[in-house]
This record gives structure tokens, C-alpha cells and sequence, in this order.
């Protein structure tokens, strides 16, 4: 079951605040940013007089063995911090134990949580934050499935853009409501335009998007009876820090989005992209890492479009090309390109990966002229044009 929009946790975890910190509350999902603003209300709630310890697992390494069958609660699985559960400390009545970036921590010690769990004293807990939960060990997931019935994990995931509703637009997305709701509260209002164009320019990160509007109150002071700020108001105001992928270049460039594509590019260019190790790529990795992802996505709609053609069903279409994700986004890419525009993006691609080894061309720039072409129809240079 998916997870409810980040309000309604928030909600949730309100009125668990107000009814007192129970013995383990669990804080987990995709989204750093709810995570960590959910932490901020627990933390604030823990008693002034409770002893509180704060751990970070992030720099905790599991072996083979930590990923076992159960283990018991004793033993070389048993954190310390642990025991200040068990009572409070010589100097007060109560402990917390704050787990931050816990899931190689709960999955080291979560056994140990099973067995201690019933054992905590009165005022005292664990507040665990993790993006994910393993449940492999049949105590864990037990106890995750007892913490959940009692209402007492909370799962936060990021903002939808677009609405369940396709045929309605961003400005009824999860995302551009939430920017108009902390725009009101900062006391710099904005009308959904103006939240549509700060999400295009500074990106679709909550924590970003918040960092800008504490900028823009900063900018025109708060007030919240002022009338909405309109497009025009932010000219020249907001933070270019709109990050981007290859992947998101793919996916406006067939989806006919040229705006996008182009804001896409830029901000590859001009921030980078980053790797799974976290690092930033190298320049000169981009149009290879570009062009061949490119390559690839249009090779899988050119695919559906041939079935199309052919008499396929679009309900059938996903499964006969073998989409098994975003299937709603592979066919609007299906429908807007024909085998002829799939065709010249594919010449384009090749055009543009010749330049690169011969005239040694920016690969911004040969991107850029890529877009002329896929979308303006721009010529299109032939092998033959480059003497080969």
C-alpha cells in the first residue's frame, strides 16, 4: 500500500506528540527532508529532564552475520546505548535513545530491539529514523508489524508533481500546493503560477524549495495578508539550483517537453550529476552517459510504436514490449513520436556523437544543437558532410 501524502503522517504524528512519546516510534520513507522535520516535532517532545543520547548509524558497517536468522537479545548484537532503556540513568528518571540514518543499526540490532522492547521502562524510548526498515529477521518484522497496528511508525515519502488525475495539471500536484501552503505560512503567498515556476527553476527537493521561499521572505519581509506574488514579481529573484540527470533529459526530450529539456541540460551542465557513490560526474562523462541512455529509451519506444502500428493495444502495448515500470509515462512517449521522428532522433544522436570525435565540440553545445534538431527540425549534418 502506498504511502499516504506526508500531511496526513504529519497529522498522524501530531496527536501521537500530544498523547505522549510511546516506548518506540519508527520515522522512515524516501524523503530526507520529511524525515528529518519529523524528528524535529519527536525530539521536541522527548521530556527536559530525560537523559538523551543521540546515535548516528551511518558510519556502522554490517557483516554477512548481521544479515542472518534471528538472534537473541544478548550477545555481540546488543548496543549499548540499548541498556539506557532498561531505566533511566544516576541522573534521570527517563532515557531516549535517537537513532539517526539507522537502517545498517536496525539491522545490526533489531533482534536486540524485539526482545528489549517490552522491557523499556516508563518515560523512556526509542526514536529510530531510517529510509528503510528490514524486516528479514522474523522478530523485526513481528515488531514492525505490532509498532505499525499501534500506530507508531510513520512512513514519509516525497511530494507528487502531476496529480493522480492526469488530465488536470502540476498546479493540482502534491508538490505545487505544498510550496503554496509554506509560501503562505512564510508570509511570502504565491499564486500557483509563480509555485510552477519556482519548482522549474530551483527543482523538485522540499528542503531546496523551502531554503528558496525562506530567501524570497527574506527578500520582500513577511506578510501574510499581502496579495499572492505573480510570476513577474520573482524576475530576477529566485536561485538558479535546479539539479537534473540524464534520465530526466530522456525522459522530457520523449515526451516532447522542450523547456524541460533544455532546463534539464543546463542544469547537468552547470551543476553536474551524480554518481551512486554520491560523487559528482566528470564533465566529459555526460554526453556518453547522455547519448547512450538517450539511445536506449528511444530504441524501446521505437519498439512500441512499431506494435502500435501494428494493431497492439495501448493496454496491451507495455507487456508485448516488456515495460514493466512508468507504464503511463511509456506510452505518452508511444503516442507523441512517430517512427519517422524516432528515426531522425536517432541521426541526430549519431551526428552529434561524430562531432564530438571529430571537431571535439563542447558536449553542451552538441546537445543543445541535438534539441534544435529533434524538436525545430534543424538539419541534420550526414557522414557524408564530414568526409568520412
Amino acid at each position: 500500500m502506498a504511502a499516504p501524502n506526508p500531511s496526513i503522517e504529519f497529522s498522524r504524528l501530531d496527536k501521537l506528540v500530544r498523547a505522549g512519546l510511546p516506548s518506540i516510534v519508527m520515522i522512515t520513507g524516501e524523503s530526507d527532508f520529511f524525515r528529518g522535520k519529523a524528528m524535529e516535532r519527536l525530539l521536541k517532545a522527548v521530556p527536559k529532564d530525560a537523559e538523551l543520547r543521540n546515535v548516528d548509524g551511518a558510519d556502522l558497517k554490517v557483516t554477512t552475520g548481521d544479515d542472518g536468522d534471528d538472534a537473541g537479545a544478548t550477545g555481540a548484537d546488543f548496543a549499548p546505548e540499548l541498556q539506557d532503556l532498561r531505566g533511566g540513568g544516576l541522573f534521570a528518571k527517563s532515557s531516549f535513545v535517537v537513532v539517526r540514518r539507522g537502517a545498517n543499526w536496525w539491522k545490526k540490532h533489531s533482534a536486540s530491539i524485539a526482545g528489549l522492547a517490552e522491557k523499556i521502562s516508563a518515560g523512556s524510548g526509542l526514536l529510530l529514523e531510517s529510509a528503510k526498515i528490514d524486516k528479514r529477521k522474523k522478530v523485526a518484522a513481528a515488531l514492525v508489524k505490532q509498532l505499525v497496528a499501534l500506530g507508531q511508525v510513520f512512513e514519509f515519502r516525497e511530494l507528487y508533481e502531476l496529480p493522480y488525475d492526469r488530465d488536470r495539471g502540476p498546479m493540482d500536484g502534491e508538490l505545487c500546493k505544498w510550496v503554496l501552503q509554506v509560501s503562505k505560512k512564510l508570509g511570502v503567498p504565491l499564486e500557483a503560477e509563480s509555485a510552477l515556476l519556482l519548482i522549474a527553476q530551483v527543482g523538485k527537493a522540499p528542503g531546496e524549495l523551502a531554503a528558496e521561499l525562506e530567501r524570497l521572505r527574506d527578500q520582500f519581509g513577511s506578510d501574510t495578508v499581502r496579495a499572492p506574488l505573480a510570476p513577474k514579481d520573482l524576475v530576477g529573484k529566485l536561485t538558479v539550483s535546479f539539479a537534473s540527470t540524464p534520465f530526466e533529459f530522456a525522459e522530457a526530450v520523449l515526451c516532447g517537453k522542450r523547456q524541460a529539456a533544455q532546463r534539464s541540460l543546463t542544469a547537468m551542465f552547470a551543476r553536474g550529476v551524480k554518481q551512486q557513490d554520491g560523487k559528482t560526474m566528470d564533465s566529459g562523462g555526460l554526453l556518453p552517459f547522455t547519448s547512450s541512455w538517450l539511445f536506449r529509451e528511444i530504441g524501446k519506444v521505437y519498439e512500441g510504436r512499431l506494435l502500435l502500428d501494428r494493431g497492439v493495444s495501448m493496454r496491451d502495448l507495455p507487456k508485448q514490449a516488456g515495460v514493466h515500470q512508468f507504464a503511463d509515462r511509456f506510452l505518452e512517449q508511444v503516442k507523441c513520436n512517430s517512427i519517422e521522428q524516432l528515426n531522425r532522433g536517432v541521426m541526430a544522436l549519431h551526428a552529434c556523437q561524430r562531432k564530438s570525435r571529430m571537431i571535439g565540440e563542447d558536449a553542451d553545445v552538441l546537445l543543445e544543437r541535438f534539441l534544435a534538431q529533434w524538436f525545430e527540425g534543424a538539419p541534420i549534418e550526414t557522414a557524408e558532410e564530414f568526409e568520412l
